[in-house]
């Protein structure tokens, strides 16, 4: 068997599309460069901004490195065809190259997403590819040129300048275009809507207005330049990206062809005024649309963050209801055998049990009731988040003395309870959910007094910061309140033994009701000397 060795074929398939890939970034960044040199002022070489940065940068974010050699090629020609000499033009290619892959390796280091969603992109794409990355080919360009006798060196300053703000320039102005076109196609790739038909009509509107009033501004005698403002607005809080970045590429392209050609505003005074005019309002411009449309793209994020969450929450309580549902029939069906098992076997063959095997059974009884009941209080504390809060005006004495003449009645009649409900400030609530806070407040108040004769439990208000809080206060046994972050949990407990029964629901039923309606809950206390439990109801919407 023989085996051969040797290196691999490059894949021509793969050689043919790369080869392609570089012609057509060449050929795009040097027709985009001819452009750019249309935009030159009269009897000048002086360009305001230069639309190949802004295309490189874009170019270079998207396709990602491997396309450098094709701008350095496009841009060694693009020179080449304005007389320079051919080393002046490398130099000044090879400082172009190194203005877009600086701006490129930083932008994506920092973490810039091409989408400009964020407004920490818009300000990243800005202050890298507009500001940092163009001093290598403002420093570079201008020595060539200079070194090359191209440029006096009292004009070197000048010079310097325009080609750092129009490299500048020319990132803000037309990389933002290109990167929101390349993310709307790539989205439209993913998922792609055959049925739906974009809406034209404002769009339409937005372009026409925005071509007919920019036309009348800048290729006409001249005009307010700002008036177009509202429609950089109007761009960015109704199209977000796409918009603001169309209007920044057509106001500044109709401001730059206008200036260059002596319409517009900026047409009148020295080259140096005219450029700086220029230059200010399509940076300002520029980055009004950005931020405002980053600003409105977060917004609607964070909306359909929300809107996600308030989704996840809804399948969290119809999971809850089902989990209800398992406990209140799967649960309670056992339980129900158990205890009915153990009321016939005691009945039944209770004469024939030992003391020690009655004591048994009687202890599984009473597990099985005091299980039923915390089956009970999960469940009224499980249905509290899916029921629904229903505010109205409520008087709280009123609620308050409902509650106590309820507890009156099925209450323990040997016992001398004295409850004082004073008058209280009215609020907003849900009444059938106050009077339950009434209810497991007062109840707790009474079981906690036992042993006081009397036991005295008073109800009211005090003027808080704001708002009314309202109290229960008791002279029963009190708690040390080292535990007092345990009373509202669910089933905990603090005392226990006979004289004390319960589950430990009642308060944590009264937590969540209170938390529901926006407000608070605490207690103070001192073993021995009883406890007072205060609670505010907020006014807003509910939690």
């Amino acid at each position: 068997m023989l085996a051969t060795v040797g290196r691999a074929r490059p894949d021509t398939t793969a050689v043919m599309a790369a080869v392609a890939e570089l012609s057509v970034v060449a050929l795009l960044y040097y027709s985009v460069g001819r452009l750019g040199l249309l935009l030159q002022f009269e009897h000048t070489n002086v360009s305001p901004v230069w639309p190949p940065s802004g295309f490189a940068v874009a170019a270079l974010l998207i396709l990602g490195p491997r396309v450098w050699p094709a701008l350095a090629a496009a841009a060694f020609l693009v020179n080449l065809t304005t007389g320079l000499s051919p080393p002046v033009a490398a130099a000044i290619a090879a400082g172009n190259t190194g203005e877009y892959l600086l701006a490129a390796v930083l932008l994506r280091r920092a973490g810039m997403r091409t989408g400009l969603a964020r407004i920490a992109d818009v300000v990243l794409l800005s202050a890298v590819g507009g500001l940092l990355a163009p001093l290598v080919a403002a420093s570079v360009g201008t020595a060539a040129v200079s070194l090359g006798g191209y440029a006096p060196a009292g004009m070197l300053r000048t010079v310097w300048t325009t080609w750092w703000l129009g490299d500048g320039l020319g990132v803000v102005v037309f990389a933002p275009g290109l990167l929101v076109l390349h993310g709307l196609l790539r989205r439209a790739r993913r998922s792609p809507d055959r049925g739906s038909i974009p809406p034209i009509v404002e769009p339409t509107a937005l372009a026409a207005v925005t071509l007919t009033v920019g036309g009348l501004v800048f290729l006409s005698s001249g005009g307010f330049a700002y008036i177009l403002f509202p429609l950089v607005v109007w761009a960015a809080v109704r199209f977000e990206q796409a918009g603001a970045a169309a209007v920044t590429l057509a106001v500044s392209s109709l401001a730059i062809w206008g200036t260059v050609h002596g319409t517009g505003p900026f047409a009148t005074g020295t080259l140096n005024d005219r450029l700086t005019q220029l230059q200010l309002y399509s940076g300002a411009i520029g980055l009004t649309a950005l931020v405002l449309a980053a600003a409105i793209s977060g917004r609607r994020e964070s909306e359909a963050r929300v809107q996600q969450r308030t989704d996840q929450l809804e399948a969290s309580n119809r999971e809850l209801g089902a989990f209800t549902y398992t406990v209140s029939h799967d649960l309670r069906a056992p339980l129900r055998a158990i205890h009915g098992f153990a009321r016939m076997l005691a009945t039944g063959d209770g004469a024939v049990l030992s003391a020690e095997g009655s004591r048994h059974l009687e202890t599984i009884a009473r597990n099985a009731r005091q299980m039923g009941r915390l089956i009970d209080s999960l469940l009224d504390h499980a249905q509290l988040g899916g029921q629904q809060l229903i505010r109205q005006p409520v008087d709280p004495a009123a609620a308050a003395r409902a509650a106590a003449e309820q507890m009156g009645a099925g209450g323990d009649p040997a016992r001398a309870v004295d409850i004082i409900v004073e008058e209280m400030p009215g609020c907003r609530a849900d009444p059938v959910l106050l009077g339950q806070v009434y209810e497991n407040l007062l109840d707790n108040a009474v079981k906690f007094s036992r042993g006081r004769e009397p036991a005295r439990i008073r109800v009211g208000a005090q003027h808080g910061a704001g708002a009314p809080v309202y109290y229960v206060r008791d002279n029963g046994i009190g708690f040390d309140m080292r535990y007092a972050h345990k009373l509202f949990g669910l089933f905990e407990r603090l005392h226990t033994g006979p004289d004390f029964t319960g589950t430990g629901a009642g308060l944590a039923i009264v937590h969540r009701i209170i938390h529901r309606h926006g407000g608070r809950i605490w207690a103070e206390a001192e073993p021995g000397a009883g406890a007072t439990f205060y609670f505010t109801i907020g006014q807003g919407e509910p939690l």
